[in-house]
């Protein structure tokens, strides 16, 4: 999906889009190279609508952090930024962090890669950002989901 909008010049023609992918973006980050490879030798089939190098695109979307695994978390975010992973939890379907062996958030928790700062921003801040919002607004939400959400759009505000 990311190479459609990229090679689509959907980015291009509408340069404050804002899109999430799913699963961390994908087989994405994992073929990125192969991808950049096709645009820069054949242009003719991969450059009709994309006038830069596809990678140039990586920060310009957001992508969930429902990858499974904290190593690839880091790749996901070396490659698109911390400030561009939004919590996923594959809802409705029982394939995400789900109870009894996960809860949603805890492949960021259990990170040693990252940072309390980007771990906030990940859990709640980014989301706040993607969706225009503020701490403020899940002040009212329920008791459980309020004091996390609301920790991380404060960070995600502090660091601003």
């Amino acid at each position: 999906a990311i190479s459609s909008f990229i090679f689509g010049g959907v980015f291009d023609r509408v340069p404050r889009l804002k899109v999430a992918f799913a699963h961390g973006g994908g087989a994405f980050p994992g073929t990125i190279a192969r991808i950049e490879h096709g645009w820069a030798c054949r242009p003719d089939l991969c450059a009709i609508d994309c006038k830069k190098n596809p990678r140039a695109y990586c920060g310009q979307f957001y992508v969930d952090s429902l990858v499974h695994d904290t190593t690839q978390l880091k790749l996901v975010t070396d490659l698109f930024g911390a400030d561009k992973v939004i919590l996923g939890t594959d809802y409705p379907f029982p394939l995400g962090e789900v109870p009894p062996l996960k809860q949603p958030g805890d492949v960021i928790y259990e990170s040693e890669h990252h940072s309390d700062a980007e771990k906030a921003l990940m859990l709640g801040g980014n989301a706040c950002t993607f969706l225009n919002l503020s701490a403020d607004d899940f002040e009212r939400a329920p008791p459980q989901s309020a004091a996390r959400v609301a920790e991380a759009a404060r960070a995600r505000t502090a660091a601003a």
